[in-house]
């Protein structure tokens, strides 16, 4: 059985404008202070576009920007902006496609360090890097070797220039810059409980107001290959609960 939802990964100048549009409707669902100006500019400045869309009904739900870098003898890839659309929350396709893409790229040159430089205004944004990829700076459980904090702090300050605070390790953009709607993803009780996203919310007090934890992962080919196994089994596991739930409802009827 397929998936729900479809992704697709495309280069950013083929998109057209009716997909464009749909895109930015879709970040002014879910955030607060999203600009038509900012999101294009946002968008050019990216190579690759994942798209997510319902597979019954072809509507676009999610979507996910890439830009490739070279830096320092090394490749990293900066994802911008980010959103699914709440109804559709669970489902592990854009995870799936963003692993295409890495495992494309490590394939390419294996020895060559790679790394994903990830902003993050919220939780879930964080939680999708330590869940998967365990040598993720910052997090709680895991000190970086030697020059990591280094190298994020120069290539954060390079990216980025004033807008980065090197010793919170946080990006606060000039001018108007969106934020999560109120009511989306809170941190909520339960939320709270969680080591990581506690964690998150110590490092990045200011989410609430659109400020983003800097985030360097790397990216190893054996952690690469687990988390697209969890993706995929995570995917075929709401599979089989959709057909066990399926099946009462014949049995019932």
């Amino acid at each position: 059985m397929l998936s729900a939802m479809k992704g697709t990964t495309v280069r950013r100048e083929e998109l057209d404008a009716g997909t464009r549009a749909r895109m930015l409707a879709l970040m002014q669902c879910c955030y607060v202070g999203v600009s038509a100006e900012r999101f294009h500019a946002d968008l050019d400045a990216k190579q690759w576009v994942f798209l997510l869309h319902a597979r019954r009904t072809r509507e676009l739900v999610g979507f996910s920007t890439v830009r490739v870098a070279e830096e320092d003898g090394v490749e990293v890839l900066y994802s911008g902006d980010t959103v699914i659309h709440p109804d559709w929350w669970g489902h592990k396709t854009l995870q799936v496609v963003f692993g295409r893409l890495l495992l494309a790229r490590k394939l390419r040159r294996p020895w060559r360090p790679l790394y994903w430089l990830l902003l993050s205004g919220g939780y879930k944004t964080y939680l999708l890097a330590v869940n998967y990829f365990p040598r993720t700076h910052p997090r709680r459980d895991w000190t970086p070797p030697e020059g990591r904090s280094e190298f994020l702090r120069g290539l954060a300050t390079r990216w980025f220039g004033t807008q980065y605070d090197a010793a919170k390790g946080t990006l606060c953009f000039d001018g108007e810059h969106y934020r999560v709607r109120d009511g989306v993803s809170p941190i909520d009780r339960d939320a709270a409980a969680h080591p990581h996203i506690a964690y998150f919310a110590e490092r990045n007090p200011g989410h609430a107001e659109g400020e983003e934890l800097v985030c360097l992962v790397e990216i190893r080919g054996w952690d690469l290959a687990r988390a697209l196994a969890r993706s995929v089994w995570g995917q075929l596991r709401r599979w089989s609960r959709r057909e066990r739930d399926a099946s009462r409802i014949r049995v019932g009827t």
